[in-house]
Protein backbone atom coordinates (compact mmCIF):
# COMPACT_ATOMS: atom_id res chain seq x y z
CA UNK A 1 0.00 0.00 0.00
CA UNK A 2 2.50 2.38 1.24
CA UNK A 3 4.88 1.53 -2.36
CA UNK A 4 1.04 2.77 -4.60
CA UNK A 5 0.72 5.58 -2.79
CA UNK A 6 4.65 6.75 -3.23
CA UNK A 7 4.24 5.86 -6.85
CA UNK A 8 0.78 7.88 -7.12
CA UNK A 9 2.84 10.90 -5.45
CA UNK A 10 5.60 10.23 -7.94
CA UNK A 11 3.77 10.18 -11.19
CA UNK A 12 1.53 13.36 -10.48
CA UNK A 13 3.59 16.08 -10.74
CA UNK A 14 4.43 13.99 -14.47
CA UNK A 15 0.68 13.47 -15.48
CA UNK A 16 -0.76 16.96 -14.45
CA UNK A 17 1.65 18.89 -16.85
CA UNK A 18 0.84 17.04 -19.96
CA UNK A 19 -3.30 16.80 -19.38
CA UNK A 20 -3.05 21.58 -18.76
CA UNK A 21 -1.18 21.11 -21.96
CA UNK A 22 -3.80 18.71 -23.51
CA UNK A 23 -6.44 21.48 -22.61
CA UNK A 24 -4.93 24.08 -23.40
CA UNK A 25 -4.21 22.39 -27.00
CA UNK A 26 -8.25 21.88 -27.33
CA UNK A 27 -9.03 24.80 -26.31
CA UNK A 28 -6.45 26.42 -28.69
CA UNK A 29 -8.16 24.22 -31.80
CA UNK A 30 -11.77 25.41 -30.72
CA UNK A 31 -10.58 29.16 -31.08
CA UNK A 32 -9.21 28.57 -34.51
CA UNK A 33 -11.06 26.03 -35.77
CA UNK A 34 -14.04 27.02 -37.87
CA UNK A 35 -16.59 25.07 -39.59
CA UNK A 36 -16.93 26.19 -43.20
CA UNK A 37 -20.39 26.15 -43.76
CA UNK A 38 -21.17 28.16 -40.89
CA UNK A 39 -19.32 31.12 -41.76
CA UNK A 40 -21.38 33.44 -43.12
CA UNK A 41 -19.45 36.74 -44.57
CA UNK A 42 -15.73 37.28 -44.80
CA UNK A 43 -14.16 40.82 -45.21
CA UNK A 44 -10.92 40.30 -47.44
CA UNK A 45 -7.91 43.55 -47.60
CA UNK A 46 -5.58 44.56 -50.41
CA UNK A 47 -1.91 43.80 -48.58
CA UNK A 48 -3.19 42.00 -45.57
CA UNK A 49 -1.76 38.39 -45.85
CA UNK A 50 -4.13 34.86 -44.39
CA UNK A 51 -3.36 33.02 -41.37
CA UNK A 52 -1.34 30.28 -42.20
CA UNK A 53 -0.76 26.66 -39.83
CA UNK A 54 -0.17 23.77 -42.56
CA UNK A 55 1.00 26.12 -45.52
CA UNK A 56 2.23 29.88 -45.81
CA UNK A 57 0.29 32.72 -45.98
CA UNK A 58 -0.71 34.33 -49.33
CA UNK A 59 -2.30 37.71 -49.72
CA UNK A 60 -6.07 37.93 -49.03
CA UNK A 61 -6.91 39.45 -52.20
CA UNK A 62 -4.88 38.61 -55.57
CA UNK A 63 -6.08 39.22 -59.52
CA UNK A 64 -5.72 36.93 -61.90
CA UNK A 65 -6.28 38.22 -64.88
CA UNK A 66 -9.35 39.70 -66.94
CA UNK A 67 -10.20 41.68 -69.98
CA UNK A 68 -10.25 44.95 -68.13
CA UNK A 69 -6.74 43.62 -66.47
CA UNK A 70 -5.10 43.28 -63.27
CA UNK A 71 -3.91 47.12 -63.52
CA UNK A 72 -7.11 48.74 -64.48
CA UNK A 73 -8.41 48.43 -60.78
CA UNK A 74 -7.35 47.43 -57.50
CA UNK A 75 -10.24 46.88 -54.60
CA UNK A 76 -9.09 48.07 -51.33
CA UNK A 77 -12.01 46.25 -49.13
CA UNK A 78 -13.86 42.91 -50.39
CA UNK A 79 -16.97 41.41 -48.61
CA UNK A 80 -17.59 38.12 -49.82
CA UNK A 81 -21.48 36.62 -48.47
CA UNK A 82 -22.57 33.03 -48.16
CA UNK A 83 -25.35 32.46 -50.49
CA UNK A 84 -25.43 28.35 -49.60
CA UNK A 85 -24.45 25.34 -49.57
CA UNK A 86 -24.26 22.91 -52.97
CA UNK A 87 -23.40 19.73 -51.27
CA UNK A 88 -19.88 19.83 -52.25
CA UNK A 89 -18.88 23.91 -51.09
CA UNK A 90 -19.75 27.11 -50.43
CA UNK A 91 -21.25 29.65 -52.80
CA UNK A 92 -20.03 32.86 -52.44
CA UNK A 93 -20.69 36.16 -53.86
CA UNK A 94 -18.23 38.55 -53.14
CA UNK A 95 -18.67 42.71 -53.84
CA UNK A 96 -16.68 45.72 -53.68
CA UNK A 97 -16.84 49.50 -54.32
CA UNK A 98 -15.76 49.96 -58.03
CA UNK A 99 -17.01 51.91 -61.09
CA UNK A 100 -19.25 51.33 -63.52
CA UNK A 101 -17.21 50.16 -66.34
CA UNK A 102 -15.72 47.58 -64.10
CA UNK A 103 -17.04 44.00 -62.85
CA UNK A 104 -15.81 40.51 -60.65
CA UNK A 105 -16.01 37.41 -63.03
CA UNK A 106 -14.92 34.61 -62.59
CA UNK A 107 -14.03 34.33 -58.20
CA UNK A 108 -12.70 31.93 -56.10
CA UNK A 109 -12.35 31.83 -52.39
CA UNK A 110 -9.82 29.22 -50.81
CA UNK A 111 -9.37 28.62 -47.00
CA UNK A 112 -6.99 26.04 -45.61
CA UNK A 113 -8.61 22.77 -43.96
CA UNK A 114 -7.44 22.67 -40.52
CA UNK A 115 -6.14 19.51 -40.24
CA UNK A 116 -6.54 17.81 -43.79
CA UNK A 117 -6.87 19.75 -47.04
CA UNK A 118 -10.07 18.78 -47.53
CA UNK A 119 -11.24 19.38 -43.88
CA UNK A 120 -14.63 20.99 -43.14
CA UNK A 121 -13.38 22.63 -40.53
CA UNK A 122 -11.24 25.47 -41.33
CA UNK A 123 -8.37 27.63 -39.61
CA UNK A 124 -9.81 30.93 -38.97
CA UNK A 125 -8.75 33.93 -40.98
CA UNK A 126 -7.12 31.56 -43.54
CA UNK A 127 -9.38 32.42 -46.57
CA UNK A 128 -8.63 34.29 -50.07
CA UNK A 129 -9.78 35.27 -52.77
CA UNK A 130 -8.59 34.95 -56.50
CA UNK A 131 -11.06 36.88 -58.95
CA UNK A 132 -10.56 38.38 -62.54
CA UNK A 133 -11.99 42.03 -63.27
CA UNK A 134 -13.99 42.04 -66.62
CA UNK A 135 -15.08 44.92 -68.31
CA UNK A 136 -18.56 45.85 -68.71
CA UNK A 137 -20.68 46.83 -71.79
CA UNK A 138 -19.48 50.44 -70.76
CA UNK A 139 -16.28 49.62 -70.35
CA UNK A 140 -15.93 48.09 -73.58
CA UNK A 141 -17.63 50.89 -75.57
CA UNK A 142 -15.14 53.54 -73.50
CA UNK A 143 -12.26 51.29 -74.28
CA UNK A 144 -13.12 51.14 -77.95
CA UNK A 145 -13.52 55.10 -77.84
CA UNK A 146 -10.27 55.54 -76.19
CA UNK A 147 -8.63 53.46 -79.00
CA UNK A 148 -9.95 55.16 -81.71
CA UNK A 149 -8.92 58.75 -80.17
CA UNK A 150 -5.38 57.05 -79.80
CA UNK A 151 -4.79 56.20 -83.52
CA UNK A 152 -6.62 59.23 -84.85
CA UNK A 153 -6.01 61.93 -82.02
CA UNK A 154 -7.46 64.34 -84.63
CA UNK A 155 -10.35 62.47 -85.61
CA UNK A 156 -12.61 63.92 -82.40
CA UNK A 157 -11.58 67.50 -82.95
CA UNK A 158 -12.46 66.94 -86.61
CA UNK A 159 -15.53 65.47 -85.81
CA UNK A 160 -16.55 68.52 -83.41
CA UNK A 161 -15.04 71.39 -85.99
CA UNK A 162 -17.54 69.52 -88.66
CA UNK A 163 -20.91 70.05 -86.29
CA UNK A 164 -19.87 73.55 -85.23
CA UNK A 165 -19.42 74.65 -88.75
CA UNK A 166 -22.44 73.14 -90.04
CA UNK A 167 -24.51 74.94 -87.60
CA UNK A 168 -22.87 78.09 -88.07
CA UNK A 169 -23.77 77.66 -91.91
CA UNK A 170 -27.39 76.76 -90.88
CA UNK A 171 -27.36 79.95 -88.84
CA UNK A 172 -26.01 82.24 -91.59
CA UNK A 173 -28.75 80.68 -94.10
CA UNK A 174 -31.78 81.62 -91.72
CA UNK A 175 -30.32 85.18 -91.43
CA UNK A 176 -29.81 85.20 -95.03
CA UNK A 177 -33.71 84.18 -95.40
CA UNK A 178 -34.96 86.36 -93.11
CA UNK A 179 -33.09 89.54 -94.96
CA UNK A 180 -34.46 88.17 -98.21
CA UNK A 181 -38.19 87.82 -96.96
CA UNK A 182 -37.80 91.18 -95.34
CA UNK A 183 -36.61 92.65 -98.69
CA UNK A 184 -38.89 90.83 -100.45
CA UNK A 185 -42.05 92.36 -98.69
CA UNK A 186 -40.57 96.18 -98.92
CA UNK A 187 -40.42 95.92 -102.69
CA UNK A 188 -43.89 94.12 -102.65
CA UNK A 189 -45.65 96.76 -101.29
CA UNK A 190 -43.52 99.49 -103.22
CA UNK A 191 -45.11 97.37 -106.54
CA UNK A 192 -48.61 97.57 -105.13
CA UNK A 193 -48.39 101.39 -104.67
CA UNK A 194 -46.91 102.13 -108.17
CA UNK A 195 -49.77 99.94 -109.37
CA UNK A 196 -52.44 101.68 -107.70
CA UNK A 197 -50.42 105.00 -108.51
CA UNK A 198 -50.85 103.92 -112.36
CA UNK A 199 -54.23 103.37 -111.81
CA UNK A 200 -55.35 106.60 -110.79
CA UNK A 201 -53.16 109.14 -112.07
CA UNK A 202 -54.99 111.80 -110.84
CA UNK A 203 -56.60 110.06 -107.52
CA UNK A 204 -55.34 110.11 -104.36
CA UNK A 205 -53.72 106.62 -103.19
CA UNK A 206 -54.72 104.73 -100.05
CA UNK A 207 -57.58 107.09 -99.22
CA UNK A 208 -55.63 110.68 -98.80
CA UNK A 209 -58.38 112.21 -101.97
CA UNK A 210 -59.18 115.78 -102.18
CA UNK A 211 -60.96 115.79 -98.77
CA UNK A 212 -57.59 115.38 -97.44
CA UNK A 213 -56.01 118.15 -95.81
CA UNK A 214 -54.52 120.53 -97.79
CA UNK A 215 -49.96 120.12 -97.48
CA UNK A 216 -48.32 122.06 -95.06
CA UNK A 217 -47.01 125.33 -96.47
CA UNK A 218 -43.94 124.95 -98.21
CA UNK A 219 -44.65 121.73 -99.18
CA UNK A 220 -45.42 121.01 -102.97
CA UNK A 221 -49.50 120.01 -103.91
CA UNK A 222 -48.11 116.44 -105.30
CA UNK A 223 -46.95 115.20 -102.08
CA UNK A 224 -50.15 113.97 -99.73
CA UNK A 225 -50.41 112.02 -96.72
CA UNK A 226 -48.46 109.07 -98.23
CA UNK A 227 -48.77 105.56 -96.34
CA UNK A 228 -44.88 105.30 -97.20
CA UNK A 229 -41.56 107.90 -97.69
CA UNK A 230 -40.90 108.60 -101.41
CA UNK A 231 -43.97 107.98 -102.74
CA UNK A 232 -46.09 110.45 -105.27
CA UNK A 233 -49.77 110.53 -104.48
CA UNK A 234 -51.46 112.46 -106.99
CA UNK A 235 -49.06 112.29 -109.54
CA UNK A 236 -47.04 109.49 -111.33
CA UNK A 237 -43.99 108.87 -109.66
CA UNK A 238 -40.92 107.93 -111.69
CA UNK A 239 -40.69 104.29 -111.56
CA UNK A 240 -37.25 102.73 -109.60
CA UNK A 241 -36.13 99.36 -110.45
CA UNK A 242 -33.96 97.13 -108.64
CA UNK A 243 -31.50 95.09 -110.58
CA UNK A 244 -30.38 92.82 -107.22
CA UNK A 245 -30.72 91.81 -103.66
CA UNK A 246 -30.83 94.55 -101.95
CA UNK A 247 -27.60 96.07 -99.26
CA UNK A 248 -28.73 93.63 -96.02
CA UNK A 249 -28.92 90.74 -98.69
CA UNK A 250 -25.14 91.09 -100.12
CA UNK A 251 -23.90 91.16 -96.79
CA UNK A 252 -25.64 88.48 -96.07
CA UNK A 253 -24.47 86.32 -98.71
CA UNK A 254 -20.99 88.31 -98.50
CA UNK A 255 -20.43 86.82 -94.58
CA UNK A 256 -21.18 83.22 -95.60
CA UNK A 257 -18.63 83.26 -98.51
CA UNK A 258 -16.14 84.59 -96.32
CA UNK A 259 -16.68 82.22 -93.81
CA UNK A 260 -16.74 78.87 -96.39
CA UNK A 261 -13.67 80.45 -97.92
CA UNK A 262 -11.85 81.25 -94.62
CA UNK A 263 -12.69 77.72 -93.22
CA UNK A 264 -9.55 75.03 -93.14
CA UNK A 265 -12.63 72.39 -94.35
Amino acid sequence: LLSGVLKDVCLRPVLLPVAAAALDASEGSARFRVLLREVQALTLYSGRYTTGRRSSPVPQLQCVGGTAGCKAFFPKVVQCYNKGWDGYDVQWECKTDMDTTYRFGAITVSCEGYNYPEDPYILRGSCGLEYVIELTEEGLRSKKTNSEFARDPDATTAASDDSFNFAVILVLFGLAYLVYIVCLRNQQNRNRFQECSDQNPDDSCNGAGPSAQPPPPGFKPAYRDCPTEETFCGEVPPRRTRSGPGFWSGMGAGGLLGYLLGSRR
